[in-house]
């Protein structure tokens, strides 16, 4: 299969912290026929999934799909966290991506719903917030995250939704709190998670740890988290699954 994938522009211009530009892989297929196995949907951005071309291998040293900065696909979050959820149901687990529409805004992911409306997620994961632009303001963010969950949970499927907010290396308060725009992203993602009932989590904890990140032979794709950084990310967002899981239980 092609991989159709623009380059991370290393230290590129950007409001949050200095976070990469980026453009994604193209929607990649989903096996929706298994009508047992546990569907899990991924709406996210080069953490989440990150391909590779020509451009990549010269400028990043990046020449491998997975999380950005991830050592393999089976190192990154979203692999192990399939891995989990597969383990503790005791069901396969099908993983389905949503990395399409731009370098990765909410608003861009929300405009490209579409391309994923028949993937029939039972779970889906929210991993965004690094390519917010401080000249919308927190208002339409706040807006856009909204409609995004509400669009999201008005698939036919019905799926639960969990979130993380933001990675960012920008400073943090004396209560591990990301200072300036970073922050304002974070708060604002978990007061709309909290308001719409989805389990949220901010990683700016995972974020500070210097062993979480710094992988890779270029500052772009040393930016991400490494594999300690998306075992942590995994770890957090199991949590949340469990949360989620028992409220449906509930």
């Amino acid at each position: 299969m092609k991989v159709l994938v623009g380059s991370v522009l290393a230290l590129g211009y950007s409001f949050l912290a200095a976070a990469p530009l980026s453009q994604l892989d193209a929607v990649m297929p989903c096996n929706t026929e298994n009508i047992k196995a546990y569907r899990i949907l991924f709406v996210g951005d080069s953490i989440t999934l990150h391909g590779f071309d020509e451009t990549t291998r010269k400028n990043l040293g990046w020449s491998h799909i997975s999380g950005m900065a991830a050592s393999s696909r089976q190192s990154d979050y979203v692999s192990i966290l399939s891995r989990e959820i597969s383990d503790a149901r005791e069901q396969s687990t099908v993983v389905c991506y949503h990395t399409a529409g731009g370098s990765g805004t909410v608003d861009q992911r929300l405009r490209a719903l579409g391309s994923v409306i028949n993937m029939r997620p039972n779970l889906v994961v929210i991993q965004l917030g690094e390519h917010e632009d401080i000249r919308s303001g927190i208002g339409i963010l706040e807006k856009n995250y909204r409609r995004l969950i509400s669009a999201l949970r008005r698939l036919d499927s019905r799926p639960s939704i969990i979130a993380v907010g933001p990675w960012s290396l920008s400073s943090q308060d004396g209560l591990g709190h990301y200072n300036g725009w970073s922050g304002d992203i974070d708060k604002v993602m978990a007061s709309v998670s909290s308001e719409e009932h989805v389990p949220y989590s901010s990683v700016a904890d995972i974020a500070a740890l210097p062993l979480a990140h710094g992988a890779g032979s270029s500052d772009g794709v040393r930016w991400h988290p490494n594999d300690y950084g998306h075992s942590l990310y995994a770890k957090r967002l199991f949590f949340l699954y469990q949360q989620a899981a028992s409220s449906v239980r509930d």
